[in-house]
């Protein structure tokens, strides 16, 4: 009997080992999702445009081997906030923010762990290496004679309408907002949003789901969503992705909740492929 219990034992710690051996992989991973979105009122040139996009890095360092080859690969690169986080090895940072403008131009907002963090280190890490902080701001990419507007949305700002408000309504608007139930209470009517915060759950338990994400964020854990109020809304014809994120929050582990960053090729509407959300 005693043997028996022992066996039972050791599988026991064995089995545990080796879930915690596959979610220190799970979130380690370097794994990339390429996908073409359509986006309402893309200007003809920006076509086949390609975003670098990734979020909630926090204190994962990005490895050269793994990104080298996108450049010139890439048009630019956006960062959905949270570069950083309380405690931080400052030298990480700048590394991840180096290799990333050695891709493409980068663009990028504050994230709530940003703000812990401490934003004079990061306002200079990112005039150090050229990335473009976008704080309740805009700014205009360009492709040709055609362009389109990048809005970059303070995280816990009340500012966003305001910001959209202030555009031409003919322009085709791409807004980087962190928290994606801020994105959601946006008012005017916006093309593309890009987000994160939630990590994808993180930890997510099969038949449960990411049983540690707050609930208000459950429905909006990872993916693709339509910005449509509801079937009504005739104004927003947007959509948003969140992204899962590609660093870990307080323990390095993930699961069933691989680490993400993505390839986002823009294409004009299609009336043979609509997109549906």
């Amino acid at each position: 009997m005693a043997m028996v219990i022992l066996t039972w034992f050791v599988a026991v710690i064995l089995a545990g080992i080796a879930l915690l051996v596959h979610m220190w992989r799970e979130a380690h991973l370097h794994h990339i999702v390429s996908e073409e979105v359509e986006v309402p009122n893309l200007p003809s040139s920006f076509d086949g445009s390609k975003i670098l996009y990734l979020s909630d890095i926090h204190k994962r360092k990005l490895k050269k081997n793994d990104l080298e080859h996108l450049r010139n690969q890439m048009d630019w690169v956006i960062i959905g906030g949270d570069v950083a986080e309380k405690g931080i090895s400052w030298p990480i940072v700048r590394h991840n923010m180096s290799l990333l403008s050695y891709i493409a131009p980068v663009y990028t907002v504050y994230g709530n762990h940003d703000k812990r963090a401490g934003t004079v280190h990061l306002e200079r890490i990112f005039r150090d290496t050229g990335v473009q902080l976008l704080q309740d701001s805009t700014t205009y990419l360009r492709k040709g004679k055609s362009k389109l507007c990048l809005v970059g949305v303070d995280y816990r700002s009340r500012r966003g309408d305001s910001l959209l408000a202030e555009l031409d309504t003919k322009d085709c608007k791409i807004a980087i907002v962190h928290d994606p139930i801020e994105a959601l209470h946006l008012n005017g009517p916006v093309d593309l949003i890009l987000s994160g915060h939630t990590h994808g759950g993180q930890l997510v338990f099969p038949g449960f789901g990411p049983v540690f994400l707050n609930k208000a964020y459950r429905s909006v854990s990872s993916g693709w969503f339509s910005l449509k109020k509801d079937g009504n809304d005739t104004e927003q014809e947007g959509k948003m992705l969140v992204s899962k994120g590609y660093g870990t929050n307080h323990l390095p582990f993930r699961l069933c909740c691989p680490a993400e960053m993505h390839i986002i090729t823009l294409r004009m509407l299609s009336n043979k492929q609509p997109w549906s959300g």
